[in-house]
């Protein structure tokens, strides 16, 4: 799929994209997979009716469930979760673009992946300092850590207490695009955006990272084939994108840092958008190309300006140790106007955290916070009621002529690309 993208009167970029499986024009580790296709029958389609926290018609009904499915959505609003939600069996889409207005945010508790095959886009996670005790707001991992192929697509995270991310022993195959990763508390002392440690094959794509103290991401503990790509940081107090500890492993680190634009903010202690731990792993095959950072009104592109190195011996590589997953990449000094109008759960429909952030990286104001409180703002989004069982196409799986998506999938992505005003 090729996408010609315009902002203002700028030609920005022919984008190009290597796999279209999971949904049209997806790009990144993982998305060749069929998602909740991939299994041995086809996908139910189950709706969350309402916005309880459990029982029938609730979005963890639907998550808890054992088969193939398509969560679809007949209300928007907030979902208050009193214990973790968890997607412990595979092959799922949850399809946020199908709720009405600004959709849902999910709050309160942590929201954990523990399987394979998974899609979810447009939807909102927040899990708020009220949360009893260090958490991620979203976490991949845990128990067996049999989690590959998943992929969040037009998603927003903010206000965990640990990580906002956190990728632990996964892959392969782990995307995040177009996203927005932002307002990581700091109430424990750890406002992180995102910790890659012990994966395999992650893509991080077109995404916003903004008012995270540190981690955006860091990548550590025998991850490799990492690539950071087309994703915009801003106000990271410490580490921008920071290489961890090896953790015992010691195992080679791929990566490419491609077309990233970091803006230093009113937390900023330095202008580093790679730093490296002293007990990086020895090797670090870290390909780095049209990285920018904006800082005190100069523009660094020299990646010796750009770089904190404890290890004392970095250099780039010249050529990159993989192939990455888009070519054609968005110039970094483009990314601004492209992601402010394209990242995060209904990006022309934004819920007042999302306008926020933008709006403050735009006039490179606002500040790390302690919880979300501090922000002021109303965080509940309008309760809206439809029966999107009434708009579906028929014959839902049916892929027509020519086409690699079902009807369905079709459907969906066409409301993932909708603009509409509330």
């Amino acid at each position: 799929m090729t996408r010609i993208l315009i902002f203002g009167w700028i030609l920005l970029v022919t984008f190009k994209v290597s796999g279209q499986n999971i949904f049209p024009g997806s790009a990144g580790f993982g998305t060749e997979s069929r998602g909740a296709y991939a299994g041995d029958s086809l996908p139910e389609i189950l709706y969350v009716d309402n916005l309880n926290d459990s029982g029938p018609g609730s979005l963890r009904d639907a998550l808890s469930q054992e088969f193939p499915r398509i969560v679809l959505f007949n209300v928007s609003g907030t979902i208050h979760s009193n214990m973790a939600l968890i997607v412990n069996d595979p092959y799922l889409f949850l399809a946020g673009q199908s709720a009405p207005g600004k959709g849902i945010s999910v709050v309160g508790a942590p929201f954990i992946v523990r399987t394979h095959d998974v899609l979810i886009q447009d939807l909102r996670f927040r899990l708020g300092a009220d949360y009893p005790r260090q958490s991620d707001c979203v976490s991949f991992g845990g128990r067996d850590s049999n989690v590959f192929n998943v992929v969040f697509d037009r998603c927003s995270f903010a206000f965990g207490l640990d990580e906002n991310l956190g990728l632990l022993k996964v892959g392969p195959g782990i995307t995040i695009s177009n996203s927005i990763i932002g307002y990581g508390l700091h109430k424990l002392g750890h406002s992180c955006g995102m910790l890659v440690s012990g994966a395999e094959k992650v893509s991080l794509i077109n995404n916003i990272f903004a008012f995270n103290h540190d981690r955006n991401p860091n990548v550590s503990g025998g991850s490799t084939n990492v690539e950071v790509i087309n994703n915009l940081i801003y106000n990271s107090a410490s580490h921008a994108v920071y290489l961890g500890t090896r953790a015992g492993r010691n195992r080679p680190l791929h990566m490419l840092l491609e077309n990233n634009l970091y803006i230093t903010g009113p937390d900023n202690m330095n202008r580093y958008l790679l730093s490296i731990h002293a007990n990086a792993p020895d090797t670090l095959a870290v390909f780095w190309q049209g990285n920018l950072t904006l800082h005190e009104g100069r523009v660094l592109d020299y990646w010796g300006e750009q770089l904190f190195d404890k290890t004392e011996n970095f250099r780039p590589v010249t050529k990159r140790p993989f192939n990455p997953s888009v070519s054609d990449m968005t110039p970094a000094v483009n990314l601004l106007g492209v992601l402010s109008e394209s990242s995060g759960a209904k990006p022309q429909n934004r819920d007042a955290i999302d306008s926020l952030i933008i709006g403050n990286i735009k006039n490179v104001s606002g500040r790390i916070i302690q919880t979300d409180d501090e922000l002021d703002i109303n965080t509940e989004l309008s309760h809206k009621r439809i029966h999107i069982q009434e708009c579906l196409p028929q014959e839902l799986h049916h892929k027509p002529h020519g086409s690699k998506f079902t009807n369905l999938e079709i459907f969906l992505n066409r409301m993932l690309n909708r603009f509409i005003q509330e």
